[in-house]
């Protein structure tokens, strides 16, 4: 035994010396240095390949690129989900940093068919020029749509204002070849959903979506959405205060992806604030109770529907540790026995066709 320990300290000491002197040869030799970038490099790329393949496929995949709610969300992005089936793939809500995720996530933004909004609060439309120019870049083939209720026309008018420039001086660096003009920018599709039940948006190879409205006042319309594709089903909530149209919208939902706000977490940041003299911060974040749902009332929701997964997201405030995502699970166990998970950036939920498997990646 001691000569074995002796042997593997050798080696060990032997492995070091080649390390350091492999490392002091990368730092002194530019063509080494070219030979390690050029083969790191051709690896990412046939991996992003591989990954860009990956999605969709016969399965309807979810890819949770920003989870966060604009209260602050650490090294979370706001609002964001991306929904795959098939050859089809939208988006949900484009938040803060969110497209910077789904970049990172190999998601395959040039066959982006369009981008959801569920209304048109800052932390879900902010990175609509970043969407754009990524998905634009990646060989979008057309203007992006994004699709919405009244009003969506103002906003995709006002990306394009702001933007335009912007497109202008890719296309004249890079060429119509590269950056082509006519698929430069955002395109508004404008859809009216009634006061019950659903309404259907998109059809098309087998993917359903429909719309619904949830109550989440001063804001109207604010609209959830159900994506059904061939036999499974996702259905995302929107901002909203607890609500029957969930219910009705999510039934037999294989997963139900609900915003959740904790209430005693946020009346203890706003005593907190309010104890410091910030009076006025402590009192809008304590204004967001009233138009949000509790982790438990979403279980109930879930389990009224009879949603086989519920995802929480949205997260209001950020759970930025194991503390404060036991106080945003607390009481949820004594409504709910069925799977429920707090949703993290980078999170992939696969539902395979012609099953019932839920598949979640952390």
């Amino acid at each position: 035994m001691i000569r074995w320990v002796k042997y593997f300290g050798l080696t060990l000491a032997v492995l070091g010396l080649i390390a350091a002197l492999f490392y002091t040869a990368l730092r002194l030799s530019p063509a080494l240095q070219d030979r390690v970038v050029a083969r790191a490099l051709n690896q990412i790329m046939s991996a992003q390949m591989q990954t860009n393949a990956f999605y969709g496929g016969d399965n309807l995949d979810v890819v949770f690129c920003g989870t966060a709610s604009p209260m602050g969300g650490g090294d979370r992005a706001q609002q964001c989900i991306a929904v795959l089936a098939g050859d089809h793939f939208f988006i949900v809500d484009s938040g803060a940093r969110s497209t910077t995720k789904a970049v990172a996530a190999g998601l395959p933004l040039g066959r982006l068919d369009g981008v959801l909004l569920t209304h048109f609060h800052s932390d879900h439309i902010s990175s609509l020029g970043e969407l754009q120019l990524q998905s634009w870049a990646q060989g979008r083939p057309s203007q992006l749509t994004v699709y919405g209720g009244p009003g969506v026309a103002q906003v995709v008018d006002g990306f394009n204002l702001a933007y335009g420039l912007d497109y202008g001086y890719r296309t004249a660096h890079h060429g119509e070849d590269i950056m082509p003009s006519q698929n430069a920018g955002l395109k508004a599709q404008s859809f009216t959903v009634s006061d019950e039940g659903l309404i259907e948006i998109y059809n098309d190879g087998g993917l359903v979506i429909s719309a619904f409205k949830v109550p989440h006042d001063p804001v109207r319309p604010a609209l959830g959405y159900r994506f059904d594709y061939r036999g499974r089903s996702v259905v995302i909530s929107g901002d909203t205060s607890k609500s029957e149209a969930v219910v009705e919208a999510a039934q037999e939902t294989d997963v139900l992806i609900h915003e959740v706000l904790q209430p005693h977490l946020v009346n203890e940041t706003s005593r907190a604030l309010e104890q410091v003299g910030r009076l006025k911060l402590g009192q809008l974040i304590r204004d967001t109770l009233d138009y949000h749902t509790s982790p438990i009332d979403a279980a109930e929701v879930a389990n009224r529907a009879n949603a086989e997964l519920l995802v929480f997201t949205h997260l209001a405030p950020n759970p930025a540790n194991g503390l404060i995502e036991t106080i945003f699970m607390r009481g949820v166990d004594l409504v709910r026995t069925a799977p429920t998970v707090i949703a993290q950036d980078g999170m992939f939920i696969r539902l395979p066709i012609g099953g019932d498997d839920i598949q979640v990646q952390r």
